[in-house]
């Protein structure tokens, strides 16, 4: 099997990964068409993961566009190099017209329902289209869905095993307290109209004055808060999720990475997203809050008790990998299964 694998974020590259891993290990070919946006190529490369550099991302709603259409055509390109048996992607906003029209099977793989300007146009071009079962859109006849969210594709227990020891060379000692701050560009499609912190060095500030806090960032952060900022590979982002206390930010996937590793999570954000209130309302496993000051309390209130709060977050999360599948799992048997019905037509 050849997969073709289009990556527009950092997290794009997680999630793929172990499904691509799987297809190489059974002799097929994969590539990527990376996305330059924040560390997705350093992604792809301290993975050793084959991919080609297709574009980097635009700035505003014009720069966007114009990178949709740069990008389309060199996929296009890509793909009739490749010939790849099916395109992968989150979002889908390249893979699903260049599949439609080079009679390619893509498989857009979404959350987001926020996201509707694309959604509208992407989704019925699509093959396939792979939703958690806590999407709340409007169903599609092209649409499947999985118990679980995106992010056990890449975290679940027989996919990762945190390693406290690697946070060492950020300064960071094995069991000790601290809390995680995530800020995003806001540069991305689906952030458009919506807001987070108002004041970060403030936020930062009242955070750190209760503990140890670290901040990791999609852009460069103020200089007064430059001494804060994680040094880490990012391949070890989720080892420093899993081994904090606590985790708050602007960032939807950085916030639900967390909450499936058993970490508490704040989002501080106004969007909202059917698996964010699936993970705070059935699970309980994290808060959204849309002002400041609130997500301030809130994070505070959960550092009180660390020890205990840690024991009930455990608990949660089991509940949550109980009524969950292995997303990797699930996502090759689909894959198989689109390209397998494709080629008996």
């Amino acid at each position: 099997m050849r997969l073709l694998f289009d990556v527009l974020h950092p997290a794009h590259v997680h999630f793929f990964r172990p499904l691509a891993e799987e297809v190489r290990a059974g002799g097929g070919e994969v590539l990527f068409a990376a996305r330059r946006k924040e560390v997705a190529v350093e992604l792809l490369q301290a993975y050793d993961l084959p991919f080609r550099e297709l574009s980097a991302i635009g700035g505003g709603p014009l720069g966007l566009a114009g990178e949709l259409a740069t990008r389309s055509a060199r996929l296009a390109s890509l793909c009739r190099e490749f010939r790849p048996d099916a395109l992968l992607g989150i979002m889908g906003p390249c893979i699903a017209p260049v599949g439609r029209l080079l009679g390619i099977p893509s498989l857009v793989c979404y959350d987001t329902e926020t996201a509707g300007v694309t959604n509208r146009w992407v989704f019925p071009l699509a093959t396939a289209v792979l939703t958690p079962r806590a999407w709340r859109g409007r169903p599609r006849r092209n649409q499947r869905q999985y118990d679980g969210t995106q992010e056990l594709a890449y975290l679940h227990p027989r996919r990762f095993t945190p390693d406290p020891s690697r946070l060492v060379r950020a300064g960071l000692t094995p069991g000790e307290p601290f809390a995680l701050v995530r800020f995003v560009s806001w540069e991305a499609s689906h952030d458009l109209g919506d807001r987070g912190f108002v004041d970060r060095e403030g936020f930062v500030r009242a955070l750190a004055a209760r503990t140890k806090t670290v901040i990791s960032s999609e852009r460069g952060v103020p200089a007064s808060l430059a001494d804060r900022v994680l040094d880490l590979p990012p391949a070890d982002l989720h080892h420093a999720l899993a081994a904090a206390s606590l985790v708050v930010g602007e960032g939807a996937t950085t916030a639900a990475e967390a909450a499936v590793l058993g970490t508490p999570a704040v989002f501080v954000h106004t969007a909202r997203l059917g698996y964010m209130d699936e993970l705070e309302n059935r699970f309980g496993l994290l808060y959204r809050r849309t002002r400041q000051d609130e997500a301030l309390r809130l994070s505070l209130d959960l550092l009180a008790d660390p020890a205990q709060t840690a024991a009930t977050w455990a608990r949660r999360r089991q509940r949550l990998l109980e009524s969950s599948v292995d997303v990797t799992d699930w996502l090759t048997a689909t894959v198989a299964d689109v390209v397998g019905s494709r080629s008996a037509e």
